[in-house]
Protein backbone atom coordinates (compact mmCIF):
# COMPACT_ATOMS: atom_id res chain seq x y z
CA UNK A 1 0.00 0.00 0.00
CA UNK A 2 2.47 2.47 1.44
CA UNK A 3 4.84 1.17 -2.26
CA UNK A 4 1.67 2.03 -4.05
CA UNK A 5 0.99 5.47 -2.75
CA UNK A 6 4.89 6.77 -3.52
CA UNK A 7 4.87 5.69 -6.74
CA UNK A 8 1.63 7.63 -6.77
CA UNK A 9 3.52 10.90 -5.99
CA UNK A 10 6.30 10.34 -8.37
CA UNK A 11 6.86 11.18 -11.84
CA UNK A 12 5.22 9.45 -15.00
CA UNK A 13 7.91 9.75 -17.23
CA UNK A 14 11.32 9.70 -17.65
CA UNK A 15 13.28 11.91 -14.95
CA UNK A 16 17.43 12.30 -13.36
CA UNK A 17 17.13 9.54 -10.68
CA UNK A 18 19.40 9.02 -7.91
CA UNK A 19 19.90 5.26 -6.41
CA UNK A 20 20.20 5.86 -2.68
CA UNK A 21 21.58 2.18 -1.62
CA UNK A 22 22.80 -1.07 -2.74
CA UNK A 23 26.47 -1.07 -4.48
CA UNK A 24 25.13 1.18 -6.87
CA UNK A 25 24.32 3.98 -4.48
CA UNK A 26 25.37 7.71 -6.06
CA UNK A 27 24.57 6.43 -9.51
CA UNK A 28 22.54 8.57 -11.42
CA UNK A 29 20.16 7.69 -14.45
CA UNK A 30 17.19 8.87 -16.19
CA UNK A 31 14.72 6.42 -16.30
CA UNK A 32 10.81 6.55 -15.30
CA UNK A 33 11.04 6.26 -11.39
CA UNK A 34 7.42 4.38 -11.11
CA UNK A 35 8.48 1.64 -12.96
CA UNK A 36 10.71 0.19 -10.25
CA UNK A 37 11.17 1.80 -6.96
CA UNK A 38 13.21 -1.41 -6.14
CA UNK A 39 15.68 0.33 -8.52
CA UNK A 40 15.67 3.34 -6.77
CA UNK A 41 16.64 2.11 -3.21
CA UNK A 42 18.94 -0.27 -4.19
CA UNK A 43 17.23 -3.80 -3.76
CA UNK A 44 16.59 -4.67 -7.25
CA UNK A 45 18.40 -7.96 -8.24
CA UNK A 46 19.48 -8.08 -4.20
CA UNK A 47 20.44 -11.44 -4.83
CA UNK A 48 23.28 -10.17 -6.72
CA UNK A 49 24.19 -7.18 -4.48
CA UNK A 50 26.76 -9.11 -2.34
CA UNK A 51 28.79 -10.40 -5.25
CA UNK A 52 28.69 -7.10 -7.36
CA UNK A 53 30.15 -5.40 -4.19
CA UNK A 54 33.04 -7.43 -4.40
CA UNK A 55 33.15 -8.02 -8.30
CA UNK A 56 33.04 -4.63 -8.62
CA UNK A 57 36.59 -3.98 -7.15
CA UNK A 58 38.20 -6.10 -9.27
CA UNK A 59 37.48 -4.49 -12.81
CA UNK A 60 38.11 -1.50 -14.29
CA UNK A 61 35.45 -2.01 -17.18
CA UNK A 62 31.85 -3.44 -17.58
CA UNK A 63 30.26 -4.87 -20.72
CA UNK A 64 26.57 -3.99 -20.40
CA UNK A 65 24.90 -6.77 -22.36
CA UNK A 66 21.08 -5.14 -22.56
CA UNK A 67 21.30 -2.01 -20.96
CA UNK A 68 18.19 -1.50 -20.89
CA UNK A 69 17.57 1.75 -18.99
CA UNK A 70 21.01 2.13 -17.68
CA UNK A 71 20.44 0.65 -13.86
CA UNK A 72 23.40 -1.46 -14.40
CA UNK A 73 25.37 0.72 -16.37
CA UNK A 74 25.36 3.64 -14.39
CA UNK A 75 25.27 1.97 -11.25
CA UNK A 76 28.89 0.43 -11.85
CA UNK A 77 29.77 3.86 -12.93
CA UNK A 78 28.95 4.89 -8.91
CA UNK A 79 30.80 2.28 -7.73
CA UNK A 80 34.58 3.26 -10.11
CA UNK A 81 33.77 6.82 -8.73
CA UNK A 82 33.24 5.87 -5.17
CA UNK A 83 35.92 3.05 -5.51
CA UNK A 84 38.34 5.71 -6.97
CA UNK A 85 39.42 4.21 -10.09
CA UNK A 86 38.96 4.75 -13.62
CA UNK A 87 36.42 3.05 -15.41
CA UNK A 88 34.84 2.23 -18.90
CA UNK A 89 31.50 1.35 -19.50
CA UNK A 90 30.42 -0.19 -22.72
CA UNK A 91 26.17 -0.27 -23.59
CA UNK A 92 24.86 -2.74 -25.63
CA UNK A 93 21.20 -2.28 -26.21
CA UNK A 94 19.04 -2.56 -29.09
CA UNK A 95 15.39 -0.36 -28.64
CA UNK A 96 15.62 2.93 -29.46
CA UNK A 97 13.87 4.15 -26.47
CA UNK A 98 16.29 2.98 -24.57
CA UNK A 99 19.23 3.97 -26.24
CA UNK A 100 17.46 7.64 -26.42
CA UNK A 101 17.08 7.26 -21.68
CA UNK A 102 21.16 6.00 -21.81
CA UNK A 103 22.17 8.80 -24.03
CA UNK A 104 19.96 11.52 -21.71
CA UNK A 105 21.69 9.35 -18.96
CA UNK A 106 25.25 10.02 -20.24
CA UNK A 107 24.49 13.76 -20.36
CA UNK A 108 24.00 13.53 -16.05
CA UNK A 109 27.21 11.65 -15.22
CA UNK A 110 29.32 13.81 -13.36
CA UNK A 111 32.69 11.50 -13.02
CA UNK A 112 35.08 12.06 -15.62
CA UNK A 113 36.96 9.53 -14.49
CA UNK A 114 34.66 7.20 -16.12
CA UNK A 115 33.98 6.67 -19.91
CA UNK A 116 30.72 5.57 -21.65
CA UNK A 117 30.20 3.84 -25.31
CA UNK A 118 26.71 2.61 -26.45
CA UNK A 119 26.25 0.21 -28.87
CA UNK A 120 23.09 0.38 -30.93
CA UNK A 121 22.66 -3.30 -31.25
CA UNK A 122 21.45 -6.93 -31.03
CA UNK A 123 24.48 -9.23 -29.53
CA UNK A 124 24.52 -12.51 -30.93
CA UNK A 125 26.89 -15.28 -31.70
CA UNK A 126 27.69 -13.69 -35.46
CA UNK A 127 28.29 -9.47 -36.96
CA UNK A 128 26.01 -8.80 -39.42
CA UNK A 129 23.61 -6.16 -39.99
CA UNK A 130 22.08 -4.51 -36.53
CA UNK A 131 24.12 -7.16 -35.20
CA UNK A 132 27.60 -7.25 -33.22
CA UNK A 133 29.61 -9.98 -31.35
CA UNK A 134 31.44 -9.57 -28.10
CA UNK A 135 34.43 -11.23 -29.63
CA UNK A 136 34.37 -8.07 -32.35
CA UNK A 137 34.17 -5.14 -29.47
CA UNK A 138 36.55 -2.68 -29.42
CA UNK A 139 37.34 -0.87 -26.13
CA UNK A 140 38.39 2.70 -26.07
CA UNK A 141 40.70 2.44 -23.28
CA UNK A 142 43.88 0.85 -22.90
CA UNK A 143 44.17 -1.17 -26.45
CA UNK A 144 41.01 -1.70 -28.56
CA UNK A 145 41.25 -5.77 -27.99
CA UNK A 146 42.02 -5.58 -24.36
CA UNK A 147 39.90 -8.54 -22.88
CA UNK A 148 40.84 -7.90 -19.07
CA UNK A 149 39.67 -6.79 -15.84
CA UNK A 150 36.00 -6.65 -17.25
CA UNK A 151 32.64 -7.40 -15.56
CA UNK A 152 30.57 -8.57 -18.33
CA UNK A 153 26.31 -8.81 -17.49
CA UNK A 154 24.05 -10.43 -20.01
CA UNK A 155 20.53 -10.16 -19.83
CA UNK A 156 18.93 -11.09 -23.03
CA UNK A 157 15.68 -12.44 -22.68
CA UNK A 158 16.81 -16.18 -24.09
CA UNK A 159 19.98 -15.22 -26.04
CA UNK A 160 22.48 -15.57 -23.70
CA UNK A 161 23.86 -18.41 -24.56
CA UNK A 162 24.63 -17.06 -28.65
CA UNK A 163 26.34 -14.17 -27.03
CA UNK A 164 28.17 -16.30 -25.08
CA UNK A 165 29.02 -17.90 -28.12
CA UNK A 166 30.17 -14.73 -29.82
CA UNK A 167 31.68 -13.82 -27.03
CA UNK A 168 34.73 -16.76 -25.89
CA UNK A 169 37.89 -14.37 -26.09
CA UNK A 170 36.21 -12.37 -22.90
CA UNK A 171 36.09 -15.88 -20.84
CA UNK A 172 39.28 -15.15 -18.84
CA UNK A 173 40.70 -15.75 -15.35
CA UNK A 174 40.54 -11.88 -14.68
CA UNK A 175 36.74 -11.27 -15.79
CA UNK A 176 33.99 -11.62 -13.72
CA UNK A 177 30.85 -12.61 -15.07
CA UNK A 178 26.94 -12.04 -14.44
CA UNK A 179 24.39 -13.98 -16.87
CA UNK A 180 20.85 -13.66 -16.41
CA UNK A 181 19.49 -17.33 -17.36
CA UNK A 182 16.04 -17.86 -18.68
CA UNK A 183 15.54 -21.33 -19.51
CA UNK A 184 16.59 -24.21 -17.32
CA UNK A 185 18.15 -26.17 -19.87
CA UNK A 186 20.90 -23.10 -20.67
CA UNK A 187 22.13 -23.69 -16.77
CA UNK A 188 24.40 -26.64 -18.06
CA UNK A 189 24.96 -25.53 -21.31
CA UNK A 190 26.48 -22.37 -19.98
CA UNK A 191 28.56 -24.10 -17.30
CA UNK A 192 30.25 -26.45 -19.69
CA UNK A 193 31.02 -23.72 -22.49
CA UNK A 194 32.96 -21.59 -19.30
CA UNK A 195 34.56 -24.71 -17.53
CA UNK A 196 36.00 -25.18 -21.21
CA UNK A 197 37.75 -22.24 -20.80
CA UNK A 198 38.47 -22.83 -17.33
CA UNK A 199 35.69 -20.43 -15.56
CA UNK A 200 34.24 -21.76 -12.97
CA UNK A 201 30.62 -20.24 -12.37
CA UNK A 202 27.78 -20.62 -9.58
CA UNK A 203 23.85 -20.12 -9.20
CA UNK A 204 22.07 -17.86 -7.58
CA UNK A 205 18.53 -18.42 -6.95
CA UNK A 206 15.81 -15.97 -6.54
CA UNK A 207 14.81 -14.89 -3.15
CA UNK A 208 11.92 -12.90 -1.61
CA UNK A 209 13.02 -10.17 0.66
CA UNK A 210 11.19 -9.44 4.25
CA UNK A 211 7.99 -7.51 3.86
CA UNK A 212 8.62 -6.76 0.12
CA UNK A 213 8.35 -10.03 -0.76
CA UNK A 214 9.78 -11.53 -4.29
CA UNK A 215 10.17 -9.30 -7.57
CA UNK A 216 7.50 -9.49 -10.66
CA UNK A 217 10.17 -11.45 -12.66
CA UNK A 218 9.70 -15.42 -13.69
CA UNK A 219 9.81 -18.42 -11.05
CA UNK A 220 12.09 -19.85 -13.58
CA UNK A 221 14.62 -17.05 -14.22
CA UNK A 222 18.34 -17.19 -12.17
CA UNK A 223 21.57 -16.06 -12.46
CA UNK A 224 25.34 -17.70 -13.49
CA UNK A 225 27.86 -15.82 -11.45
CA UNK A 226 31.22 -16.00 -11.58
CA UNK A 227 32.68 -17.92 -8.27
CA UNK A 228 35.26 -15.22 -7.24
CA UNK A 229 36.70 -17.79 -4.08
Amino acid sequence: MAAGILKMLLPDRAVPVRIWRGPFRGARIVMNPRQSLRKIFGVYEHELNPWLERALGQVNRVVDVGANDGYFSFGCAAAFHRLGKKGEIIGIENQDVCIAELQESIKTQVWPEVTYQLVHAYAGREQKPGWVTLDALLCATVAPDDRTNTLVKIDVEGAEVDVIEGGRSWITPSNCFVVEVHEERFLSQLKTIFAECGHKLKQLDQSPLPLLGREMRRETNWWLVSDLQ
